[in-house]
């Protein structure tokens, strides 16, 4: 990697700790549901909502300072606002159903999977490191699939846990994104500071 190539992506990596607030949200929010499981999807269906929206904001706005320097910049604003949005129907419409909430979360940790994942691929770019990245990520797509397939099969209490787990395992893809990012940041710092 070039130090020209450090140094252009200098300004998106140095806010490698907006994906840190986001994953210590989605974990926190992970660590809520497993602990209170007997929580009601309406209940539920808001401070999950609260949650999408926060990751939309942060990821909208780490999206947008961007300048293009990531491959799928435009994939991300797209997943920022599509975060946002679901976050506001599932604060605002209390009344779904129990058979839709599982495909809105479903639908919505899959697109996150897959987003993650091509993070995480693109990070691979800046020498090698993202291997938790790409694991928690297929993680969260064999759940969101589960979740997908068969919602009304699975019951409501073990979609909950999957959801649960899914925020889990984003919310760690996040953490170990931010982890990297700063580690890329620290090394395009030096370079710079060698030159």
């Amino acid at each position: 990697m070039t130090s020209e190539k450090y140094a252009k992506t200098e300004y998106l990596i140095s806010r490698w700790w907006l994906s840190l607030i986001v994953g210590l949200a989605m974990t926190a929010m992970g660590i809520i549901i497993l602990v209170y499981p007997t929580i009601s999807y309406y209940t539920f269906a808001v401070w999950l909502g609260i949650a999408i929206l926060l990751s939309g904001a942060l990821g909208l706005a780490e999206s947008l300072s961007s300048q293009n320097l990531f491959v799928r910049r435009g994939w991300l604003i797209i997943a920022s606002i599509a975060d946002i949005l679901i976050g506001i129907v599932l604060m605002s419409n209390i009344l779904l159903s129990e058979a839709i909430l599982p495909l809105i979360l479903g639908c919505w940790l899959l697109y996150r999977a897959c987003t993650t994942m091509a993070l995480g691929m693109d990070l691979r770019k800046y020498g090698g490191g993202s291997g938790w990245i790409i694991f928690y990520s297929v993680l969260i797509l064999l759940l969101s699939i589960a979740i997908l397939w068969m919602p009304m099969t699975l019951g409501t209490t073990i979609v909950i846990l999957f959801v649960a787990l899914g925020f889990l395992f984003y919310g760690i893809s996040m953490i170990s994104l931010s982890l990297r990012l700063w580690e890329v940041h620290r090394h395009a710092k030096t370079i710079g500071a060698n030159e």
